[in-house]
């Protein structure tokens, strides 16, 4: 409708969104009017007032007036709700011409209180502005300091803001649903500052509000209304995926916050990932629709080192050819090697537009990140990281449940000792994994011998032969005569008959030396990528990675269904302890035992898994605590 020039017809659909405005929310505590920040003080203690200047705020957070004076005169969405012949009508159209001859340049007056904004001068300003469809308005802002108290979640949000700088409002337009997300957002800032130059000494409120108004003028053109999160929450996903958009140009972040939109979705609504456990439990696995001309699917797997070098690549080359043959001729795949995590998302973007894969297998934990920028920027391909699952990246995952074979590995040093003494070589003690593997190793062993101690030595490099062998000695020299080694999986090493293990558990002599094998823990990934592609062949992720909406999938094999695999050597360990190891595999296997259950307590006594509780799949993958009964830990020194 065309509008006129005394402004009536505007003012006339302005007052229209206000009645209906009313209408919509008359159920709600301000009956669809605007709140009084006056009533809300009533009786509530404050810590005094502070004045912050003049700022541009966004109109989103101006959220009531400051007194009742004109509280009836708008609507909770600041549209007017007054006849057309009054005084107030005369004065808004005059307001509205004068917007569209020179535009508002003079600043209302607001007093903030816990993030938000209420008017004290210039109520139809607001309300023009936001006719128009403006993003902020300028404001003369005084704070209102509320008193802390440290059970209100809300203020505690708040303080955390303030305690930056009460007498600053850089940070004034943001506000955080979680405890904790401005303090990180300000260290990833600094951290970001030293490596800019172009920000060289710069404090983060220098420049980081500016980039964050940048990302909120996109993120609200973007239209993710609907989404239930906050823009300052939105921005720090965004900055988890994409870093600081500092000088990107303004199309090329418009199309990064709108390819974060499934990333937005998935935090926002809290959506449970699909979590897969069993192999082959699909009605077909991709074989009932072999002789019918059904799907076909191009897979290209991603590795780092190439298989010369990597035991790890091979293991997982030898699970890629098997599953060309395995759906002959429906599937075909394709293997690159040499990528590198630092420049990992610029080789897979080259990698999707050159290839343009159905599916792309990402063999590395280490191309996480990157593989989550490409997922989501290409939701027509089917991305997958061999990583531990991660509620906060929209990314599909899988990996083996390798505690399971620790477990019976576990179980079978308890049960071989004669020392009573047994030791494992874990992960580097510097990097961060979770000890899920370790806990397990130590339950078996304390299930057939509550005698049972466990040493744990850590080497400085992983999958080392050298470091393996220091640390296999420094566990000896303490007592220990059966250790689960590292088997080598990255660096310069022969080619071996068996690629497939991980692992080796060896009987040792008082020097570290190996005296025997006992048995070695293996994964068959042929089995994991049957069950993938697969369900993709049958269908069933029609919509996974293509609505934004839709759940991660977690892949999480085992023992059940032949992923994972244990190997005895049956002539050293006896028939007994043979026995025992089978009979706990097949019992872990049909979920009859579970490795981790409760009760299970740290070093330091705390209980941290209950009597008779399985942890869910999350608590596993996050465990950074170790079991009691683990009572040293060594790290190779130099």
């Amino acid at each position: 409708m065309p509008e006129t020039s005394n402004g009536i017809i505007p003012y006339q659909n302005a007052r229209r969104a206000g009645r209906r405005w009313l209408n919509d929310h008359a159920k709600d505590k301000y009956a669809g009017g605007l709140p009084i920040l006056e009533q809300e003080l009533d009786g509530v203690e404050t810590m005094g007032e502070v004045v912050l200047g003049t700022h541009e705020i966004p109109l989103k957070k101006i959220v009531g007036t400051y007194t009742a004076n004109r509280a009836d005169a708008f609507a909770g969405n600041f549209m007017p709700l007054l006849d057309e012949g009054t005084e107030f009508a005369a004065k808004w159209r005059s307001l509205y011409g004068h917007h569209l001859r020179d535009g508002i340049t003079d600043p209302i007056k607001v007093y903030e209180y816990m993030g938000r904004f209420y008017v004290l001068e210039g109520n139809k300003r607001v309300s023009v502005m936001n006719y128009v469809g403006a993003y902020s308005i300028t404001a003369d802002i005084t704070r209102i300091l509320p008193k802390y108290d440290e059970n209100d979640e809300e203020l505690k949000i708040y303080y955390e803001i303030l305690d930056y700088d009460q007498r600053s409002f850089a940070f004034g337009d943001m506000w955080f649903s979680r405890v904790g997300t401005f303090s990180w957002l300000i260290e990833e800032a600094e951290e970001f500052a030293e490596k800019t130059p172009s920000l060289a000494g710069k404090k983060p409120d220098e420049w980081l509000p500016s980039v964050y108004r940048d990302f909120a003028l996109q993120y609200s053109r973007a239209g993710f209304r609907d989404i239930k999160m906050t823009t300052a929450d939105a921005f720090s996903q965004f900055v988890c995926v994409y870093g600081f958009p500092i000088d990107t140009p303004a199309d090329e972040l418009a199309e990064r916050v709108k390819s974060c939109e499934a990333q937005f979705r998935m935090i926002s609504e809290e959506l449970p990932p699909i979590t897969i456990e069993e192999s082959g439990s699909s009605p077909t696995s991709g074989r009932g629709i072999l002789g019918i001309g059904g799907k076909r699917a191009k897979a290209v797997f991603v590795y780092g080192p190439p298989p010369d070098v990597s035991v790890w690549t091979r293991s997982h080359e030898t699970g890629r050819l098997d599953v060309e043959r395995f759906y002959d001729g429906r599937v075909t795949t394709e293997a690159i090697y040499g990528v590198d995590e630092e420049n990992a998302y610029c080789e897979l973007d080259a990698i999707i537009a050159e290839q343009k894969p159905d599916m792309l297998f990402t063999v590395n934990a280490g191309f996480a990140h990157a593989s989550l920028q490409i997922a989501l920027e290409n939701p027509k391909t089917l991305v997958f990281n061999c990583n531990h699952s991660n509620p906060e990246m929209k990314l599909n995952t899988y990996y083996c449940k390798l505690y399971e074979q620790a477990f019976v590995l576990g179980a079978i040093a308890g049960a071989y000792t004669k020392s009573d003494i047994i030791g494992i070589v874990d992960m580097p003690i510097k990097a961060y994994i979770a000890t899920y593997s370790l806990n397990a190793f130590t339950q078996g062993a304390r299930l057939v011998n509550h005698n049972i101690r466990v040493k744990r030595c850590s080497p400085r490099v992983n999958y080392a032969h050298s470091e393996d062998r220091l640390c296999r000695k420094m566990l000896a020299e303490r007592g220990c005569d059966v250790i689960l080694c590292q088997y080598p999986t990255y660096g310069a090493v022969p080619l071996k008959p068996c690629d497939d293990l991980y692992a080796m558990l060896c009987s040792v002599h008082p020097n570290g030396r190996i005296k025997e094998y006992l048995a070695a823990p293996a994964v068959d990934w042929g089995v994991v990528y049957r069950r993938i592609i697969g369900d993709y062949l049958d269908g069933a992720f029609s919509h996974i990675g293509r609505d934004s909406d839709a759940p991660s999938l977690y892949f999480w094999l085992g023992l059940k269904g032949g992923a994972a695999k244990i190997y005895t050597v049956d002539a050293v360990l006896g028939s007994h302890t043979t026995r025992l190891g089978r009979m706990l595999e097949q019992a872990v296997a049909h979920s009859n035992v579970h490795p981790l259950l409760g009760p299970m307590r740290d070093r330091n006594g705390v209980l941290r898994v209950e009597n008779y509780k399985v942890p869910t799949l999350m608590e596993i993958q996050s465990m950074d605590w170790i079991c009691d009964i683990v009572d040293e830990e060594l790290v190779v020194s130099e």
